[in-house]
């Protein structure tokens, strides 16, 4: 088999890997909606209520829906493994990877077989992500590569509407499971690159995706939009975008300079436009701390004494 291995995204290949934690009462009928472009959806929750998760038999669901509940959190990378072994086990070739609270467009998954058929090859391809309305784009482009019709190369997608090739999340290992949460999708498709396949970003919009909560304000004489997440997930994006940049700074080295500036840039945010700044100050210091020390999995911060 090829190092991509995986046919063109259609229904019939495609599984739906729904990572949830207490999803909101309008979660089932956003996976009504999505079952006219997969076969089936594996939702795999970490720890919620049993009251917050969709009944396996709900009448909308069309018994096309399997549920993994997890006793209690257990991060990102593993509900997603855990999601992506089910996909495998039933015989499809494309997990369709969503948030919770992502509203994906009736074209996700066309827009995906339309990247597929443009880019000239298929089979090396790893991840094929999906363009957020309104947006630009959704994840951090290849600048070494213009972009072409019906796709654009990128260095790393988001998890949210993204096409992952089940043979080339075989052939790569699974998703790291003790970042936890944030730079998970980051690693994986620099992993990818590394190992000489590709990652790509479909360019017709498909996907409704918010990340944070985003506000716009001037800080020294220029307008910033943070994104004021909390404490505990700047300690998480700290920690392992520290990580990524040692682990990849010779394959991909142009993607860790940008991220490092990047980086700059929402910390002087996060010092001037943000609340909570002190707490969020200690985390990122605290994020620090235990990438260097090599203290990884999930984590939970010390309490301000004030």
């Amino acid at each position: 088999m090829t190092p991509g291995g995986a046919p063109v995204p259609e229904p019939a290949s495609v599984a739906a890997i729904v990572v949830t934690f207490h999803p909101e009462p309008d979660f089932v009928t956003r996976l009504a909606a999505l079952l006219g472009q997969v076969s089936a959806i594996v939702v795999v929750d970490n720890g919620s209520c049993p009251a917050d998760l969709p009944e396996a038999d709900d009448p909308r669901l069309l018994d096309r829906v399997e549920i993994v509940a997890n006793r209690d959190n257990r991060g990102i990378g593993v509900a997603l493994n855990q999601g992506l072994r089910r996909a495998k086990e039933r015989g499809f070739s494309w997990a369709l990877t969503l948030d919770q609270d992502s509203e994906p467009l009736p074209n996700l998954v066309a827009a995906g077989a339309t990247a597929f058929d443009a880019y000239p090859e298929p089979q090396q391809l790893a991840a094929i992500g999906a363009a957020v309305v309104g947006t630009v784009m959704s994840g951090t482009p290849d600048r070494n590569r213009p972009p072409v019709d019906g796709y654009r190369r990128m260095t790393a997608v988001i998890t949210s509407g993204t096409l992952h090739s089940i043979p080339a999340w075989e052939r790569l290992g699974e998703f790291r499971e003790d970042y936890f949460i944030d730079c998970v999708d980051t690693e994986f498709c620099l992993r990818a690159r590394s190992r000489g396949l590709a990652v790509i970003q479909a360019t017709e919009p498909a996907l409704a995706h918010r990340i944070g909560t985003p506000s716009r304000k001037r800080v020294l004489g220029r307008w910033m939009s943070p994104t004021n997440h909390s404490s505990l997930r700047r300690y998480y994006v700290t920690r392992n975008r520290l990580s990524v940049w040692r682990r990849y700074a010779r394959s991909d080295g142009r993607f860790v300079v940008m991220d490092m500036r990047q980086s700059i840039r929402e910390w002087v945010g996060i010092a001037f436009a943000e609340t909570e700044r002190p707490a969020k100050l200690r985390a990122i210091l605290a994020g620090f701390r235990d990438a260097v020390l090599g203290r990884y999995g999930a984590r939970r911060l010390p309490r301000s004494p004030h």
